[in-house]
């Protein structure tokens, strides 16, 4: 199991507030570990809450180590998404947006 506060700390330091400016969602992400938690990101911010969103805007699932290799860099998280590695429900035009957000080390 990861722990979720040290992989918080590791996306609010990769946080891009500026391709943020004009987003205002929220991303929920739910990993194998049976661990979830929510992004909202909103007005040049972002902020992590534990556990599931009542209403994310997109869903994205996927396993916890994958998801500790895209922090990383070591994944492409846009190529792990085109072979499935990664499955979204909700506004799937948030998507991208996760690559400007949070960009690779």
């Amino acid at each position: 199991m990861i722990d979720l506060n040290d992989l918080f700390k590791q996306m609010q330091q990769r946080f891009n507030p500026q391709a943020a400016e004009s987003i205002d969602a929220v991303f929920q992400y739910n990993l194998s570990d049976q661990q979830s938690f929510s992004c909202e990101v909103k007005a040049g911010d972002c902020e992590f809450t534990q556990g599931a969103h009542a209403a994310p805007d997109i869903e994205l699932s996927l396993a916890s180590e994958l998801l500790l290799e895209i922090i990383s860099g070591e994944t492409d998280a846009m190529q792990a998404f085109m072979e499935g590695s990664i499955e979204a429900e909700g506004d799937m035009t948030l998507a991208p947006a996760l690559v400007s957000l949070f960009p690779a080390a």
